[in-house]
C-alpha cells in the first residue's frame, strides 16, 4: 500500500473514532449490528473458501451468489488421503472474512463489546458445521469454535452464538465431520446482536414484579451421590449447559 493510502486509511479510522467518542454511541443501547450480506460479487470477496484441496487433498468448496441476495457454501468432503504421507487426516472445507487491513489508529476489527451474540440466518443440510471467531489478537491462531446446531435442517432458522470478544477480526464457517459426500450451507445474514435481556457481557435486569418473582421460582438442581463418582464434574457440564451456576454443599466443608 502507498503511503498516501495509508495516511487515507488511518485518518478515516481516527475520524471514526473521534464521532463515535463525541456521540456516545458506546453508551447506547444497541439492539444488533449488520455485519454481512450477500447483494453482489463484491460481497462475495470479503470472503476466502479453502479446504484440503490446498494441501493436496480431494475435497472441494465454493461460494455462490444466488439470485435471493443470499450465498451458498458448498461442496463435496472427501477422506481420501493426499499422497504427502505426512498427512494422516483430511475431509475438511471452510469459508471466512478476510483479514482487514491494518491502519495507524485501528485494529480494523469489529468492536463486539457492546453485544453478547453472534447471530446468522442460514439454511443447512444434516451435516455437522462451526461457527469460527477470531478475535483481534496477538496470537494468529486464537481463533474459538462454536457448533452451529441447526434443528430444522432444510428450512431457514436463525442461530444464536454467545460470546465475550471485545474484537473480532474474522468470522467463518468450517466443515470436518468425517463423512464423504456433498454439503450445503446457505446463509443470508450475519449479525451481532442482543436479546432484550442483555447488553453485551451486561444482563438487563427487569424489577417488574411478575419478573422478580419468576426469578425467585427458579429451579435448582442437586447432584448428590457416593465419594469419587463424578459428581463434580457432572455438576460443571450441568453448569456450562444450563448456564448456571455451582454451589458447593461438601459434607466436609459444611460440617468439617
Amino acid at each position: 500500500m502507498s503511503l498516501s493510502g495509508l495516511i487515507s486509511r488511518a485518518a478515516g479510522a481516527l475520524r471514526a473514532e473521534v464521532q463515535k467518542a463525541a456521540t456516545l454511541d458506546h453508551l447506547h443501547h444497541q439492539k444488533e449490528l449488520l455485519l454481512l450480506k450477500f447483494h453482489n460479487e463484491t460481497d462475495l470477496q470479503r470472503w476466502i473458501v479453502g479446504s484440503d484441496k490446498d494441501i493436496g487433498g480431494f475435497s472441494s468448496a465454493k461460494l455462490d451468489l444466488t439470485d435471493r441476495n443470499t450465498a451458498i457454501f458448498r461442496g463435496h468432503l472427501s477422506q481420501n488421503l493426499p499422497t504427502d504421507k505426512q498427512i494422516v487426516r483430511s475431509g475438511y472445507a471452510a469459508m471466512r472474512t478476510k483479514t482487514p487491513s491494518k491502519a495507524l489508529f485501528s485494529e480494523q476489527s469489529w468492536d463486539t463489546l457492546p453485544f453478547r451474540y453472534l447471530c446468522v440466518r442460514v439454511k443447512g443440510d444434516q451435516r455437522k458445521y462451526f461457527v469460527n471467531i477470531k478475535s483481534a489478537s496477538f496470537m494468529k491462531t486464537d481463533i474459538y469454535q462454536h457448533r452451529l446446531f441447526l434443528r430444522t435442517p432444510g428450512e431457514w432458522e436463525t442461530i444464536y452464538v454467545e460470546m465475550y470478544r471485545e474484537k473480532v477480526e474474522t468470522v467463518g464457517f468450517s466443515l470436518s465431520d468425517k463423512r464423504e459426500g456433498p454439503f450445503q450451507l446457505e446463509i443470508d445474514w450475519i449479525k451481532f446482536c442482543n436479546s432484550e435481556h442483555t447488553e453485551g457481557d451486561v444482563d438487563l435486569l427487569d424489577f417488574s414484579p411478575v419478573r422478580v418473582q419468576h426469578d425467585m421460582l427458579k429451579n435448582v438442581i442437586a447432584v448428590i451421590g457416593s465419594t469419587g463418582v463424578g459428581k463434580s464434574k457432572l455438576a460443571v457440564e450441568l453448569a456450562k449447559a444450563l448456564h448456571g451456576e455451582i454451589i458447593n454443599a461438601d459434607a466436609m466443608q459444611v460440617n468439617g
